[in-house]
């Protein structure tokens, strides 16, 4: 199960935004997939009370962030909503349970400040630290190429977390929240420069939901046969003289007999 989840202590800072949207990416894309609220506002609830039937089913679960449990089995992707203010064991829950966390920041310098206080505790996660959980921030309600943008980026450069995408401020997600849909929900003549700006944050989460498998490039019996060691003729010492090797290609000659061999028969018919 992939597990991705939406982290920021500072409220309205969009993180119901990320997680309704990638939760319809994934309904879409694979039709299997759970929106986990965490936050005790349970703003995920109302939004799905609000889906049209005809929408692709998104499950909804509530769970608690510092007694965190496991959603039903079967689950196959789970992105998860969280309070905001999360800190100590509830962030540490999350990130046990999180192959991957976004970190949502504006463009102002009160939510970077809380953001870096937000990622200082997440980096010092094992977890984190071995690569185990991949973070990342987002910059919402931020208009790409502009000075607010640029301040942003350099921030996420400044404390060394990954900046991958900006999204910018626009009243179709304020639509969208109201009739419980997402941009993936529209036509594609509809909203179609903001999914662009989502296709980054895709491309960086998508490893998460659909992992590769590892190709290994040997059969089991391959892998047998590869073991197997060819067997080579048995070398002589090195000390062997090649006069004291037997030649089993050349037949034996016969020796002459020598001078006793010729007189021993005449001999033998003496004494007779």
């Amino acid at each position: 199960m992939g597990t991705l989840a939406v982290v920021s202590r500072k409220g309205g800072s969009g993180k119901s935004t990320l997680a309704t949207n990638l939760a319809v990416y994934l309904a879409r894309s694979t039709g299997s997939v759970t929106l986990g609220d965490l936050d005790h506002q349970q703003s995920m609830r109302v939004w799905l009370a609000r889906r049209p039937s005809a929408a692709p089913p998104i499950v909804g679960w509530v769970g608690d962030s510092v007694g965190l449990a496991r959603p039903a089995l079967g689950t196959q992707h789970l992105v998860l909503d969280t309070p905001g203010g999360l800190h100590g064991l509830g962030l540490a829950r999350v990130v046990m349970a999180a192959d991957a966390i976004l970190l949502p920041v504006g463009g102002s310098v009160f939510d970077r400040e809380s953001a870096s206080d937000c990622w200082n505790e997440l980096r010092s996660h094992p977890r984190i630290m071995k690569g185990q959980c991949r973070v990342a921030a987002v910059g919402m309600r931020v208009d790409s190429r502009t000075h607010v943008e640029r301040i942003t980026a350099e921030w996420a450069a400044s404390v060394n977390i990954p900046y991958i995408t900006s999204l910018r401020m626009a009243q179709i997600y304020v639509r969208a929240v109201e009739n419980g849909i997402s941009l993936f929900d529209m036509p594609d003549n509809v909203g179609a420069n903001d999914r662009e700006q989502w296709q980054p944050l895709l491309n960086w989460a998508n490893p998460v939901f659909f992992p590769q498998p590892k190709e290994d490039p040997l059969t089991p019996s391959l892998r047998l046969a590869a073991k197997v060691v060819p067997l080579r003729p048995k070398q002589p010492p090195a000390d062997t003289q090649p006069s004291q090797l037997l030649d089993l290609t050349t037949p034996p000659m016969p020796s002459k007999p020598g001078r006793l061999s010729r007189l021993l028969p005449g001999w033998l018919m003496a004494r007779r």
